[in-house]
């Protein structure tokens, strides 16, 4: 559910004087340098306009189901937006109608267009536009599996490239020189490059990213890559800036900091920026407008109105739920059998740097466990031991330390055997998993019992670790792929489709032509399908709309999995976590390496 829970850092009530001293001291002496697009012209009110208009895709006439109905937009100057979504991919589509991803029916008119802003003197949307997005890897950039695993040990040359280099691709920016030495740069030249190299340098220390510039880029942990990507964007010099999900994946201590900057971004138009927002995530104290995304429409207005009109909306959904739904308690008085024990483990890269030190930790079934840390503290390299995914995970034994799985030694695991007893969601995973078309929903959830990324069988449920399965095992999980189907299908999430049909339909889709959400959901049920012993939920919620994510917390407290099961949820949001202290949540915090039970 949104909430209207403000983000403020430490000092809030020195925020606006902090945002003056940050424009003044890092931004105005090369702000008209950095962006050769920027327009003095300051009677240029009005950022983004779309006049009461049908949004479609490419391809569709005008008769066809629109996008969005009726909707009438306008970003002025002056202006702080965020864009948030309830429906599944709706947010980002409207982020991407200011790309030139969907068509405007009727087209906003000139003088000025879908950007006036850009009109005196004209400049290209092309160059003057950014998007970052954060969703899920699109079906173009490739269809098959790529190995997330490489960063944890680099060894290709490709998987050698440092955050540093890139940043800045083919130029050596740091020096002010071209590399192969071919010519001499122009003074503007020189002083264009000179401008990135202090902003760069500048963000990189108030992101907390000048300690990992010379770490291999693979090695980057999922929010400081995002930070990074950010950073990226901001020297392409665009004069309007859309951040889709820009807060997922950050922890606590660097969420404050970076809409700090942002802030101080937008006031000083270096450059504006326009958010995307999770129907779950905190609206940031500076946000004033609201384009709110629900059923095919636009509801833009200020942050005060337009939370106020979905709270009432969504009391209302929620006293309906909540007659339906009764809770249970995953816990079990009776201390299961650990299906992870950790005793003195420790990570070390070259040169001695340790990312995880002397870690004990007991895992046992039944168990609910909530691992936090901020960003790079080790959460997912301590997965990757337990996957089998890092390397390291083999070297963890010794007179004081060790690592079993399933009280065995992990070297007597094999790793396919591995995978088939742990159920992972992963932003790793979600990125990498293959997007191959004719590859059915059904095919990527039967994935799930052997642990693979193929799919195998002639119903599409895999063929077991021995390559062969009986009749009655293929036939419970076929079973078990209708089962989680139905408990998470569109039928649980989808407003006015309970009928079960549209799960059969849902399974026959391609997995690479569904939404960021829905595909999120899949790789779920995927997780879950085979009733593994150990479930991974890192950000678990990527993508999905609050419908989905409702559906799927549901599910998860009522039977979505067993009493005899143990769940890990990575999450920065305690609020994400599907059990709370009453269920027997327990927690563990990773910090600087080192590992506690709070």
């Amino acid at each position: 559910m949104l909430r209207a829970r403000v983000l403020v850092r430490e000092s809030s009530r020195k925020s606006a004087g902090y945002a003056a001293e940050f424009v003044l001291s890092c931004w105005t002496p090369y702000s008209r340098v950095l962006h050769r697009c920027y327009s003095d012209n300051n009677s240029v009110k009005t950022i983004v306009r779309i006049p009461q208009s049908n949004i479609y895709r490419f391809g569709d006439s005008n008769v066809a189901a629109p996008v969005f109905r009726d909707v009438d937009w306008t970003v002025n100057e002056g202006e702080s937006w965020a864009v948030i979504g309830s429906g599944s991919n709706q947010k980002t589509a409207l982020l991407r109608t200011l790309l030139g991803h969907l068509r405007i029916s009727p087209p906003p008119p000139p003088p000025g267009g879908l950007f006036p802003f850009l009109s005196d003197p004209p400049r290209d949307p092309h160059t003057c536009v950014s998007l970052v997005s954060f969703a899920h890897r699109p079906h173009a950039s490739g269809s098959a599996f790529y190995d997330y695993t490489a960063r944890y040990g680099a060894v290709r040359d490709e998987d050698r490239i440092t955050l540093r280099q890139s940043m800045f691709g083919e130029y050596d920016f740091l020096n002010v020189q071209p590399k192969d030495g071919s010519r001499n740069k122009s003074a503007s030249e020189i002083a264009q490059e000179q401008v990135k190299k202090d902003i760069f340098e500048d963000l990189t220390t108030r992101l907390g990213l000048s300690g990992l510039l010379d770490l291999p880029l693979v090695a980057l942990s999922n929010g400081q890559t995002r930070r990074a990507r950010i950073v990226k964007a901001i020297l392409s010099q665009p004069e309007l800036l859309v951040l889709d999900e820009p807060l997922t994946g950050l922890d606590f201590n660097n969420r404050p900091t970076l809409l700090s900057v942002l802030h101080s971004l937008h006031i000083s138009n270096s450059p504006r920026i326009i958010m995307g927002l999770r129907m779950q995530d905190p609206v940031p104290e500076w946000i004033t407008h609201l384009a709110l995304v629900k059923d095919g429409k636009v509801f833009a207005g200020t942050k005060d109105e337009v939370l106020a009109e979905y709270a009432a909306q969504a009391l209302r959904d929620e006293e309906k739920r909540s007659s339906n739904v009764s809770r249970i308690v995953s816990g079990t008085d009776e201390e299961g059998k650990a299906v992870v024990d950790m005793k003195n483990v420790n990570v070390i890269y070259e040169q001695k740097r340790k990312v995880l030190k002397g870690i004990d930790w007991t895992i046992r079934e039944g168990e609910r466990w909530h691992l936090q840390g901020h960003n790079g503290s080790g959460k997912t390299t301590l997965l990757s031991l337990l996957t089998g995914d890092h390397p390291q995970s083999y070297t963890q034994l010794g007179s004081t330390s060790h690592l079993h799985l399933f009280s065995r030694p992990r070297q007597r695991i094999s790793t396919p055997h591995l995978r088939s007893l742990i159920g992972v969601v992963s932003p790793e995973l979600a990125n990498a998993f293959p997007r191959r078309a004719g590859v059915s929903v059904w095919e990527v959830v039967g994935t799930g019992f052997d642990g693979t990324f193929v799919p195998g069988g002639a119903d599409g449920v895999g063929v077991g670790l021995e390559g062969a399965l009986s009749d009655d095992v293929r036939q419970w999980r076929v079973d078990r792929v209708r089962e989680v189907l139905k408990g998470l299908g569109p039928s649980s999430w989808a407003h006015g489709n309970e009928d079960a049909g549209i799960n059969d339909a849902f399974s026959k889709r391609d997995f690479a032509d569904l939404s960021a959400g829905e595909q999120s959901i899949v790789l779920l049920m995927r997780a879950l399908v085979s009733r593994p012993q150990l479930v991974l939920l890192d950000e678990v919620w990527s993508g999905m709309d609050d419908a989905m994510v409702q559906a799927a917390r549901r599910y998860l407290r009522e039977g979505g999995v067993e009493h005899d099961q143990a769940v890990v949820v990575i999450s920065h949001w305690e609020e994400e976590v599907p059990w709370g202290v009453e269920d027997g949540l327990k927690r563990f915090k990773l910090d600087n390496g080192f590992g506690t039970e709070l």
